[in-house]
């Protein structure tokens, strides 16, 4: 900020600024917390320099007053976190109010706003607490049991001791880390909180997961850190990586790794289905036409009816919609729900998805044909 330290400050377009206190906090989760995951390895971080962050995440009135856009999915809300947005979306926000803040004389030349790192993040969010949380879910955070699927204005659950609302739940938030260590320079971001779709054991202190930084995710936003120049905190991604078996399905999937698929379930069964992340491996799978895996997650136990948190489709909807001829076929015969299917079809057919270029028309003439073939009917 502009002149001495102070307890907060604004910025020009209304974002309000917490000082954070140096100081020392252990980093991480205990393997006994529910919803531990291998990458949250204990660790002491030790801050020497106080630094400032947004009170909540950036709003979609915030966001729009530096950039004239809003990238928001769902409905506009002026005092609800800006969402879907890229991590280069958010870095740029970050350079373009810093411009604009010290130009006004907000902000002085040697401090900029960028986003935190994974420990800022996590500093602030415990704020002095080993606690998983700072309240109860329902108390703190807007949630799977209570959020309707939808992010809500911030500010109307009880903040943390150090005054940061909106820390879990509400949206993800996007930190300047990595995810992993062999994620860098360009893979993988690391988000914090957790969303408006996650369940209470992903709305902790130290819950992280990763985005692709060039992958807009639904219900993914940020928050700003304000600090002197050049006092970046050293990147934090867990030291070394977790065996193969304490790693992401995806891990597995992306390199085609059967095998270590297997092992990877075996260690968590839970990973089949992970609720941590949008979209679920067996949507991812469909997204990206693998039926081979397709297969082996309905092998090995996926639900067949399993819903897409951001757009509650089904399997066998995903691959109607996104025309993946190759898939539709497997999730009929392992008696998916077909109802509704051939008109989900003729729609496309007849314009109905034509707001997302990848899909024109015409191409769902094939899909028509295939589904009746397969004796689906209206």
């Amino acid at each position: 900020m502009s002149k001495s330290p102070t307890s907060e400050f604004q910025s020009s377009v209304g974002v309000v600024m917490i000082r954070v206190p140096a100081g020392s906090f252990i980093m991480g989760s205990p393997e006994s917390e529910d919803g531990h995951r291998a990458w949250e390895q204990q660790r002491e971080v030790t801050f020497e320099n106080d630094f400032y962050l947004g009170k909540t995440p950036v709003t979609q009135d915030q966001f729009e007053a530096v950039t004239g856009t809003n990238p928001t999915d769902d409905e506009k809300i002026g005092d609800a976190p800006v969402d879907s947005v890229y991590w280069d979306q958010a870095k740029e926000y970050c350079q373009k109010l810093t411009k604009l803040d010290r130009k006004a004389g907000v902000l002085a030349h040697d401090w900029e706003y960028r986003l935190p790192t994974d420990a800022e993040w996590e500093y602030a969010c415990r704020a002095g607490s080993s606690a998983p949380r700072h309240g109860e879910p329902q108390d703190v955070a807007w949630y799977q049991d209570n959020a309707d699927g939808k992010p809500h204005a911030v500010g109307q659950k009880t903040p943390n001791p150090w005054g940061f609302h909106d820390m879990l739940g509400n949206v993800w938030e996007w930190c300047e880390d990595c995810f992993f260590v062999s994620c860098c320079p360009v893979g993988c971001r690391s988000v914090r909180g957790g969303s408006c779709r996650s369940s209470a054991r992903f709305c902790r202190s130290a819950q992280r997961w990763g985005f692709g930084p060039n992958g807009r995710s639904r219900y993914c936003g940020f928050r700003l850190l304000a600090a002197k120049t050049g006092s970046f905190f050293e990147l934090s991604p867990p030291v070394g990586f977790p065996s193969q078996e304490q790693a992401p399905i995806y891990y597995a999937i992306d390199p085609n790794d059967f095998d270590l698929a297997l092992r990877v379930i075996t260690a968590d069964p839970d990973e089949i289905e992970p609720v941590y992340v949008v979209p679920p491996p067996l949507h991812c799978c469909v997204y990206d036409d693998k039926p081979e895996w397709v297969e082996w997650l309905l092998d090995h136990g996926a639900d067949i009816e399993s819903r897409e948190q951001d757009y509650g489709s089904t399997p066998l909807t995903a691959a109607v919609v996104h025309r993946q001829k190759r898939i539709i076929p497997i999730l009929v015969g392992r008696g998916a729900k077909t109802e509704g299917q051939l008109k989900r079809a003729r729609n496309g057919l007849g314009g109905a998805y034509e707001d997302d270029p990848r899909l024109d028309r015409e191409g769902y003439r094939e899909i028509v044909e295939l589904l009746q073939t397969l004796g689906i009917e209206e």
